[in-house]
Parts: structure tokens; C-alpha cells; sequence
């Protein structure tokens, strides 16, 4: 079920936040993919003194020789409010940096990103859209934004962003399916060491629930891993995901059935072993994650796809 209640998008926020905080270097290459170099980055807390109000963390960088901030806002849906609050953020964090800056020290400029994870399917959004503060014969005043709808994107629109972190919103991908979540997974198991590919395989388990497509992903991607790496896992010790422990078991069934599916159609694909309809159906309605096992075995010696269905004499 996708995530409609505020406890929901709650598990959601939360994870998004946790995993930026540990892996700042992947949301800055996520968010600046065509910069050459990133250094100098730390999370800046932001406290606006007239007001005494606590902002969210900036990730203050240095990006080809630029110093900047950035400000990423992890959003379910577009409101017609959100222009106007992102507008007081940016102001208040842009004065909060200037009223903290050393005499000399150069201030840096924020740029806000809205990513957003649900929303409308038909028209794609823009890159930007604008808040405006001031009469249009004065000209433009106000807030230019970036717009990131991840959830628009391919698998390997994300992929082409270069970084890890990224590739989370690949459950939320256009064309996510269980065989592409697999070759997500073990492209970051390969790229990532063990503790920084648990955090993000099990953050890309939990946006797989706010998929309003219901696609049931979650599932593969939780097959995938192992049941200890899950349960000693941050994300799932503070219970951020809602109800994970209810229905494991037969999730965790489900999602191996599709994982040994996902593997043995790859696997007929990139051998070029073609499938008739009715062969087709057979992988497709085959419930028994053994039997899928048994014929991922052929499939990997076999000369003809039918070879799959028959028992040796």
C-alpha cells in the first residue's frame, strides 16, 4: 500500500534524512551530477537569531571551486502551498548563513531542490519552477526552485546521475520492475561497501511503499538481502518502516518467487533463448520458488527455451 497516512510519509522523511546525514558526498554528486570536483562538505545547522527558529540542515559544499549550499526537500506530492514555504525557507537559511559568516568569509548561495516522490503521471514536470514576490511589470522577484520528480524518471535516468545515493528512487522508477530492482541491488553491492549497501538497499525498500503505481517491489528488494542485515539495520531498528515485521514472512516468500523469476527471464533474455506464449505464461503463473530454481539450472545450459519444462528421462 502506498503511503497515505502522515505516519507514513513520516517513515518515509526519516529515512530520507538519515541516509543524507550519513552519505553527504552522495547527495551532493546526486544533486550536482556535472560538477568535476566536491569538496569541503559538511552539514551546516541553520538557526534564524530574530525569530529563534531552528532550520533544517543546509549541506554546505564546495563544488568546482564554488562555495554553495544546497537544500534538498523530500516531498509526496506537489501542494499549492509548498512554493510559499520553500520561499520562507531559502530567505530565512540565506539570512541564518549570513548572520553566522565571519567577517570576510565569503557567505554561500543556496539553491533549494524539491524531489518529489508521487504525484501527476501525464504532463512532465519542469526543471524549475518560479515563486514570485513582485508585480510582474517590476520584472522577476522571488524564488527560482529546482524540481526533481524521481518518480518520472527511468532506472536509468537515476543510474546516470553517478551516484549511489540516487539510485534509492529506483523502486519509484517508470519502468521498476522486480529484474531491474536485482541489477540495482548488486550494482551497489558491488560499488558500495557492506554498511553504506545495507543503508541504502533498505532505503530503497522503504520508498518502494510510496509507489502509488503498487507494483509491490518492496518485496524482491528485501528478498534480495539477507534477514540479518535487515534486522540490524537502523532504519529498521527505530522502526522506520511501518509494519515490516508484519506479513515478513510471507513478503519475504513472495519476493524470492519474484527474484528466482526476475533471474531465470534475464538470464533466457541474455542467452537469447526465446519464449513462445504459452512458455511465457508457464514462468509467469509458476508459484514454487524450487521450481523456478530447477529451471534457472537448464536455463543456463539449455539450446532451446522449451528444454526448461522437461524432466530428464
Amino acid at each position: 500500500m502506498p503511503p497515505d497516512t502522515a505516519t507514513d510519509a513520516e517513515s518515509v522523511d526519516l529515512t530520507l534524512r538519515h541516509v543524507t546525514q550519513r552519505f553527504p558526498e552522495d547527495l551532493a554528486r546526486a544533486l550536482l551530477p556535472h560538477a568535476h570536483t566536491l569538496d569541503e562538505l559538511a552539514w551546516h545547522d541553520t538557526q534564524f537569531a530574530a525569530r529563534e527558529r531552528r532550520l533544517d540542515k543546509l549541506l554546505r559544499l564546495r563544488a568546482d571551486g564554488e562555495v554553495r549550499a544546497e537544500h534538498a526537500e523530500w516531498q509526496m506530492r506537489w501542494t499549492q502551498k509548498l512554493p510559499l514555504r520553500i520561499f520562507e525557507y531559502h530567505a530565512m537559511a540565506t539570512v541564518a548563513l549570513h548572520q553566522a559568516a565571519k567577517p570576510g568569509e565569503t557567505v554561500p548561495k543556496v539553491r533549494s531542490t524539491v524531489v518529489l516522490l508521487q504525484g501527476r503521471r501525464e504532463r512532465p514536470w519542469p526543471s524549475h519552477k518560479r515563486f514570485r514576490t513582485a508585480p510582474r511589470e517590476e520584472g522577476f522577484s522571488g524564488l527560482r526552485l529546482c524540481v526533481e520528480p524521481v518518480y518520472q524518471r527511468t532506472v536509468q535516468e537515476l543510474a546516470d546521475r553517478r551516484s549511489p545515493f540516487w539510485m534509492i528512487f529506483a523502486s519509484l522508477a517508470v519502468d521498476a520492475t522486480a529484474g531491474s530492482m536485482i541489477d540495482v541491488l548488486r550494482t551497489l553491492r558491488a560499488a558500495t561497501h557492506d554498511e553504506r549497501f545495507g543503508e541504502l538497499a533498505i532505503a530503497m525498500a522503504v520508498l518502494a511503499d510510496a509507489d502509488l503505481r503498487a507494483r509491490g517491489l518492496r518485496a524482491p528488494i528485501e528478498a534480495f538481502l539477507p534477514g540479518e542485515l535487515i534486522m540490524r539495520n537502523f532504519i529498521y531498528d527505530r522502526g522506520i518502516t511501518a509494519g515490516l515485521e508484519q506479513g515478513r514472512v510471507e513478503g519475504r516468500v513472495e519476493g524470492r518467487v519474484e527474484v528466482a523469476r526476475a533471474m531465470l527471464l534475464e538470464t533466457l533474455r541474455a542467452r537469447g533463448l526465446r519464449l513462445g506464449t504459452t512458455q511465457r505464461a508457464l514462468i509467469e503463473q509458476q508459484s514454487q520458488e524450487e521450481v523456478l530454481h530447477r529451471w534457472f539450472r537448464r536455463a543456463l545450459m539449455a539450446e532451446r527455451a522449451a528444454q526448461l519444462f522437461v524432466d530428464p528421462v
